[in-house]
């Protein structure tokens, strides 16, 4: 079954919202259009360079034949020190949006009157410091976002619904469903070769990352689970099988029974990314069974 939402349709950040056969956009303010490709008019103007609000009357006070005027925080005095001085707006954004200064915002630094506020892209919410910026985990609201036989996976500003499923039986392999993220190989036929060799469990895993993480950096293991009473294989070997990774992760091992998936180059968003990795088991050098985890990554626009 291919995911509708797999090829990021939805632009701007909107969330893709995964239908039967199709995808549904959900915009974020200011975005329109089947996949958030248009500007709405309703967007925020623009600050206007003549606006009353960024300019205020000075405070002077003649002393003796000097005239001295002051302004309150967050203006500057502009002009002459004439009767034409006015207050004009500190602008904060663009003084502390100058390379090498300390950032003042986390996302977008908006200028005020006098001041200036943070604002968080939209599936984001301002922490209580102002300026810090938080993921909002739209899976655990009370709406019900995602269609029945799926599953909501919170992503950087909004989620995805997944719904993974088995690969198609064909010959005298099968697989069955045995639970909402594994599908297991039903019982080969003795004298098949082929059936023992494909993946005896196929795994599904999601893993939602911000932008420009520092690499390298461990994203997921896969390890063997002894079962009681059974001797278990006495040599594992891990590698990628699949996916468009186009480079970005290596799988190595952690230890005798431990593979790592490891992030090595930085990745962009948005985007997705897929990346299969398998374990195999030997017992005495002998090819005894094979696992795959299917690795989906969802990578955020932005670097928090």
């Amino acid at each position: 079954d291919i995911s509708e939402c797999a090829s990021q349709p939805c632009q701007h950040g909107g969330t893709c919202l995964e239908g039967v056969n199709q995808y549904t956009c959900i915009c974020p303010p200011g975005r329109t259009g089947s996949r958030c490709q248009h500007q709405a008019q309703t967007a925020a103007p623009e600050r206007q360079a003549d606006d009353p609000a960024f300019s205020r009357a000075p405070r002077c006070a003649q002393v003796e034949r000097t005239r001295h005027c002051s302004c309150e925080a967050g203006f500057q005095l502009s002009g002459t020190a004439g009767g034409d001085s006015v207050c004009q707006d500190v602008n904060e954004c663009e003084l502390y949006g100058q390379e090498g200064r300390p950032r003042l915002c986390m996302h977008t630094c908006v200028n005020t009157p006098g001041s200036y506020r943070c604002a968080c892209p939209s599936g984001y919410r301002t922490l209580p410091d102002r300026k810090s910026c938080e993921d909002i985990d739209e899976c655990v609201s009370s709406q019900h976002l995602c269609p029945r036989g799926t599953t909501c996976i919170n992503t950087g500003g909004g989620f995805q619904c997944v719904s993974p499923e088995c690969p198609e039986g064909s010959g005298n392999v099968s697989y069955v469903k045995t639970s909402p993220f594994q599908c297991e190989r039903n019982p080969c036929p003795m004298d098949s070769r082929p059936c023992h060799h494909l993946p005896k469990t196929i795994s599904f895993h999601y893993l939602s990352l911000p932008s420009n993480l520092t690499t390298p950096i461990t994203l997921f293991r896969m390890a063997m689970a002894s079962v009681p009473g059974r001797p278990g294989p006495n040599s594992l070997r891990f590698g990628i099988v699949g996916g468009n990774s186009r480079g970005h992760f290596v799988m190595q091992r952690a230890d005798r029974q431990t593979g790592e998936l490891i992030l090595v180059q930085p990745l962009e968003g948005p985007q997705t990314l897929e990346v299969d990795v398998d374990m195999s088991e030997y017992l005495d050098r002998s090819f005894q069974a094979n696992h795959v985890s299917k690795v989906t990554i969802f990578v955020s626009p932005y670097d928090f």
